[in-house]
């Protein structure tokens, strides 16, 4: 089946999915905005002719088939039910909604449609991760018992320093911010994929930030420690008030990332045989061994991934992309299938509903 896309958004996301579809050959009949003094703006970047909804663009290009939506996340809900109810594939950016109930919604309008419906929780799905689930499922843990996760990066308080709060969406947990659905959700949904589901969750945070412009229900630095039904454990610490903030200087400048002090995305996996720390931004993994008999653990290896695209390591939403429309293509669905986007989701709820509460939160 051929291919062809519709962008929804006109943000930084929406040029890059528009740019990226047409670099590997797929054919982008036009955007989508709900603005319409951005269709012209957007119209001189991307070179596509620009609509104010989904289905202005399809009645005038019935050929399409695939939506593409990096939209504001709370636009996201109302765009993924448009595309779905005209029958098209939809690649929607997490995270779903800012609302459970909106995605719940988003999974039953794909069970009405005759299209698909793949959320971009890519991080499972890039270089490391997949290995890391690949040596799992070789034996080389044995049965995991726990892990740790820990993701620094720069504040978010995003463009001007001087512009208002209202600019600030990252940081408006109403519209689907803060920095779990920002941030930790990628995590979430790669701890997931090791553990399985979580059955509590309990975050913990200081009583005010370090960061004053940041709002109090917004933590800039959190802990979430959670459980599975059968007494595993796995924990995930996300700071913003650690690592400076390289992202914002003018003239735009673009470390890199390993090394520079206070980033760090790092995971620790043990077993019940071994065990192992993933250095997504040095670009490793080592693995050690249990040797029980002997009371040692020693190193093994160390797995060295600076020779990939440093995008692919851990972060790949284009090759994720990629992979989800070549499926459509042949007839194939989503990557993952959206009821397991939606427990991401339930997780990530309750760890929003923890920091807010203050209470561990006990997951159904």
């Amino acid at each position: 089946m051929k291919i062809t896309a519709a962008v929804v958004g006109t943000g930084s996301v929406g040029l890059g999915f528009s740019r990226l579809l047409r670099k590997r050959g797929v054919e982008v009949a036009g955007f989508v905005t709900s603005s319409r003094e951005r269709i012209a703006q957007f119209s001189d970047q991307a070179g596509l002719p620009g609509y104010t909804s989904l289905t202005e663009l399809v009645a005038a290009h019935p050929v399409v088939n695939l939506a593409v939506i990096g939209n504001a996340n709370h636009q996201h809900a109302a765009s993924t039910l448009e595309a779905l109810g005209l029958d098209l594939h939809v690649y929607c950016e997490k995270p779903m909604a800012p609302t459970f109930a909106e995605c719940e919604a988003m999974v039953a309008a794909e069970r009405a449609s005759k299209g698909s419906l793949q959320v971009g929780f890519e991080y499972i799905h890039s270089t490391m991760p997949r290995r890391l689930r690949a040596l799992q499922e070789q034996g080389f843990f044995g049965e995991l018992l726990s892990a740790s996760c820990t993701d620094s990066r720069g504040h978010w308080w995003s463009g001007d320093p001087e512009a208002p709060f209202e600019k600030q969406v990252k940081l408006r947990r109403e519209l689907g911010g803060g920095i779990i659905f920002h941030c930790g959700i990628h995590q979430l949904d790669m701890l997931r994929a090791y553990f399985g589901d979580f059955s509590e969750v309990t975050a913990f945070r200081s009583g005010r930030n370090a960061l004053p412009y940041y709002p109090q229900d917004v933590p800039d630095h959190v802990l979430l420690a959670m459980k599975t039904a059968d007494g595993r454990t796995a924990s995930l610490e996300v700071f913003h008030s650690r690592a400076a903030t390289y992202y914002r200087r003018e003239p735009a400048y673009h470390p890199h990332w390993p090394s520079v002090p206070g980033h760090e995305f790092r995971l620790s996996l043990v077993g019940t045989e071994g065990s192992c720390l993933a250095d997504f931004y040095g670009e490793k993994i080592h693995l050690f061994q249990f040797d029980h008999e002997r009371k040692e653990t020693e190193l093994v290896r160390t797995e060295d991934f600076a020779h990939h695209p440093g995008n692919e390591l851990h972060h790949d939403m284009s090759g994720f992309l990629e992979r989800y429309i070549e499926g459509v293509a042949a007839g194939r669905g989503p990557l993952v299938p959206s009821e397991d986007a939606l427990r991401t989701m339930r997780l990530a709820f309750a760890a929003e509903e923890s920091i807010a509460t203050g209470r561990p939160v006990v997951l159904g």
